[in-house]
């Protein structure tokens, strides 16, 4: 079906699955579903094949939690979101992706240092309410998600710093995720050319699967107290650092 084998197939369904459940259940999940889409289409074709599944997710995050978000957040961050974006969609073609991998990578192990060595102390993290802070945070997200999907963890440990409640932190990351997304598409389909309506047709097949791990997510989040769900987020941005070193 579709030019893929049987595996891939299957490979893809978990992938969208995943995808569903990291949007309305642990933000950071996303990680081993960039990974096996990457597997089976490679980096720069996986990213405009996950795009519009990404979006899809991000609908029905929006649609469940969407209200709850803290949307001050999103305005801070999104214009410097746009700028990075934007430079991001110009070194894609040119970025030594090792390179840039590895130091996002250092990027979200400092932060997470922060946040644990919080959690440990008991003290309150705080952030600098700065504009060049919202202009940092936003631009290296912008950046990141659309050169390497790796935005998550960057915005997981901004989130996670401004003492919001699970439903909250997951309503404000939808919203913040689905602006960006879909500014990112067209650079996806006029530039890059990474996402057509051959491309667009795994998405329509994916779609029941990712509605199924956000019904999953939904439904998990509901059990997770507070403090679990913010540990749960640290060690899925974790992993997801440890993956960028790969």
């Amino acid at each position: 079906m579709l030019g893929l084998t049987g595996l891939e197939i299957g490979m893809m369904i978990v992938a969208a699955i995943i995808i569903g459940f990291s949007k309305t259940g642990i933000q950071g999940a996303t990680i081993p579903a960039v990974a096996l889409v990457a597997i089976i289409f490679g980096g720069k074709a996986s990213a405009g094949i996950m795009l519009p599944m990404l979006m899809f997710g991000d609908l029905i995050a929006i649609y469940q939690y969407g209200k709850q978000g803290k949307f001050s957040d999103v305005l801070k961050l999104l214009p410097a979101a746009v700028v990075g974006i934007v430079l991001g969609a110009i070194a894609g073609n040119y970025l030594d992706d090792r390179q840039f991998k590895m130091l996002m990578g250092i990027i979200v192990m400092v932060c997470l240092a922060l946040l644990i060595y919080r959690e440990v102390t008991k003290r309150v993290l705080r952030v600098p309410d700065h504009p060049v802070f919202h202009w940092g945070v936003g631009a290296i997200s912008g950046f990141s998600s659309m050169v390497g999907n790796a935005a998550g963890p960057i915005f997981n440990v901004y989130l996670l710093t401004q003492e919001l409640t699970k439903n909250k932190m997951i309503g404000t990351t939808a919203w913040f995720f689905f602006l960006m997304n879909l500014i990112k598409l067209p650079f996806h389909i006029f530039m890059w050319g990474t996402i057509t309506w051959a491309t667009f047709r795994y998405t329509l097949i994916m779609i029941p699967f990712i509605a199924f791990g956000a019904v999953l997510g939904i439904k998990l989040v509901r059990k997770i107290n507070e403090v679990w769900y913010k540990r749960i987020i640290m060690m899925m941005t974790a992993i997801a650092a440890l993956r960028l070193f790969m």
